[in-house]
């Protein structure tokens, strides 16, 4: 405050205004909805299922599809426009888990394997459908570590079973391995930042302890044993394993960074640059081979009649500002095109400022949805602005039919 004398008396007013504002604390926040969970030890962690999904035929299936354990009753969750979009379907499981209480070798359920059941689930594990699950709004992984370079790389879910020499394997045994971070100065309790899963195909034993049923896993088995076709029944068993991590919760999402993508179909990619590169080169040649022949000819000397007539492509100046054939069509389509620019624009300002946060499954392309229809504003002023410079009249017609056109398009085929 000793500062504050030197001050004139009329303005230490403003001057204690602006130190109090300068030294209020200043605290965290969380974006609505994204703010973190504690979980007490013992407490419940409830674990839900998503939709099954293939890199190879990309149509998603709904959890419960096969005959695996279901709850008494299944209840889905609420989603939004963007989860809808994507064919998220997500539902409630019967799967037991505790903060800080691990399991080993729990019974799930038992199932009879009938032909149909069998047919299924061969046909899912030929197409290489995954699992999902979901702990904490965290996707479940699967990490893999190649051989060679000792990388590490995780996977969305994990597979339904595998494939060898064929026969087919049922991952009828999985080990959720969840990581929680805790810090007693800041606040109470425990919060998950991290859901990896390990399946196995093994071949379980049940026996009858205190009047219960339980199950001996053969973990030190080789590795697939269930075969689809050997067995009659099917038993679901679960391992949990609770491990401490240095990991914060705001960058629990980190380890997905390392996922590795579909299939990429890069033969094709470059099969279609290189015919693009090839055509343009081409069409490029044959521009440059005109102007410069028409550049030699006028350089040439002519006659006064012979340089009043133009000819070759000087003839494009009077083009230029001439009215195009469809014109309406052509405003309506640089309308379009301002509105889908418009919208990844905003749609990149908000994912650089952390609004589409992973968290809220969906988010981005409701994001997207919703900032479409708002450019439509943009999308109609300028195809009615362009229309109107080619001497249009009927530019509210084109307005409707910048909303309609392209979006009714796609609207028919995909709905």
């Amino acid at each position: 405050m000793a500062e504050l004398r030197h001050v004139p008396g009329w303005l230490r007013p403003a001057a204690f205004a602006v130190l109090g504002l300068v030294s209020r604390p200043v605290a965290g926040f969380y974006l609505p909805g994204v703010a973190p969970i504690e979980y007490q030890e013992g407490a419940v962690v409830e674990m839900k299922v998503n939709k099954l999904t293939s890199v190879k035929t990309q149509l998603p299936y709904d959890y419960y599809t096969l005959p695996f354990c279901q709850p008494t009753t299944i209840m889905a969750s609420v989603e939004n426009l963007g989860e809808i979009l994507e064919g998220d379907k997500i539902e409630n499981s019967p799967y037991e888990i505790k903060m800080r209480e691990d399991v080993t070798c729990r019974v799930l359920c038992k199932q009879i394997l009938t032909p149909e059941m069998k047919e299924k689930f061969k046909s899912m594990i030929k197409d290489e459908y995954l699992v999902n699950w979901i702990v904490d709004n965290l996707p479940a992984a699967t990490k893999y570590v190649r051989p060679n370079k000792g990388e590490v790389t995780y996977i969305n879910g994990f597979p339904v079973g595998v494939q060898r020499n064929d026969k087919y394997y049922i991952h009828n045994h999985v080990r959720i391995d969840l990581k929680y971070h805790t810090n007693p100065e800041k606040y109470e309790g425990y919060r998950i930042v991290g859901f990896e899963v390990e399946p196995f195909s093994m071949s379980q034993a049940l026996r009858e302890e205190n009047g219960k049923t339980v199950a001996s896993c053969q973990e030190g088995a080789a590795y697939p044993v269930f075969d689809l076709d050997a067995h009659q029944e099917l038993l679901f068993t679960y391992d949990v394993a609770w491990t401490e991590s240095e990991i914060r919760w705001a960058s629990r999402f980190d380890n997905y960074l390392k996922m590795t993508g579909g299939q990429i179909h890069w033969f094709s990619i470059l099969n279609s640059l290189m015919i693009m590169l090839f055509l343009s080169g081409m069409i490029a040649m044959i521009i440059l081979r005109t102007i410069h022949r028409d550049i030699t000819k006028y350089n040439e000397l002519a006659s006064a009649e012979e340089t009043a007539e133009e000819t070759g492509w000087k003839l494009v100046h009077g083009d230029v500002f001439r009215k195009p054939r469809h014109s309406k069509l052509l405003a309506v389509s640089v309308g379009s095109g301002v509105q889908i620019i418009c919208m990844a624009v905003v749609t990149l300002f908000l994912a650089l400022l952390g609004v589409l946060s992973p968290v809220h499954r969906g988010a981005l392309l409701q994001s997207m949805m919703l900032l479409f229809t708002f450019m439509g504003f943009f999308a109609g002023y300028v195809s009615s602005r362009l229309y109107k410079t080619f001497n249009g009249a009927d530019w509210k017609q084109t307005t409707l039919l910048t909303a309609f056109l392209y979006p009714g398009i796609f609207f028919a085929i995909f709905f």
